[in-house]
């Protein structure tokens, strides 16, 4: 987002790629260290984050003619993995094959589906068309939607012991960038 925004001499492309490398290199390392056998998420999640993340991330950096696609579909995986984690983070627990997961766990994977469908939102706004500004207002809605659900109606996020302030200003900070981004 800061490349796109902030930035003249980084392309669409390359902005695409670089969002998309963390999750690459996450899923690698995953892979490369057997997280698997010790805490997860399963061999096949790690493989399906590294594909469509790599794939997105190799089309940007080389500009090719699929990069719209592969971004496409990176940001339809995300919203995809994201949505369950935050509406069934216990389920999704078990979907990903994470090892010992307790209710502190089932707390963090809510936390992750709310970054990831926020993630997958922004992504999918710019990959269909939306200037930047426009999908930070959709980004903004998507996590203002997905810190209510997490902090009023997630007892598992409730039990990580997070502040109710801090969400608070991020709830305010994402109704004002909505409204003031896309109400004309």
């Amino acid at each position: 987002m800061y490349s796109l925004l902030f930035r003249n001499d980084i392309s669409w492309n390359l902005a695409m790629a670089l969002g998309n490398l963390p999750w690459a290199f996450r899923a690698l390392g995953d892979l490369l260290n057997e997280s698997s056998k010790t805490t997860g998420p399963s061999n096949i999640g790690s493989s399906l984050i590294f594909l469509f993340a790599s794939a997105a991330a190799y089309g940007g950096l080389t500009a090719a003619d699929w990069a719209g696609s592969a971004f496409k579909a990176a940001s339809l995986f995300a919203l995809t993995s994201g949505l369950p984690c935050l509406f069934a983070p216990a389920e999704a627990s078990k979907l990903w094959e994470m090892k010992g997961a307790t209710e502190m766990t089932n707390g963090m994977i809510t936390g992750v589906g709310v970054t990831l469908t926020g993630f997958g939102a922004f992504q999918a706004a710019l990959a269909w068309g939306d200037d930047v500004i426009t999908a930070v207002g959709k980004k903004a809605i998507v996590d203002m939607l997905s810190l209510i659900k997490a902090m009023y109606f997630s007892p598992e996020w409730a039990s990580l012991g997070i502040s109710k302030a801090a969400v608070y200003f991020w709830l305010i900070l994402n109704v004002v960038a909505a409204y003031s981004i896309l109400v004309k």
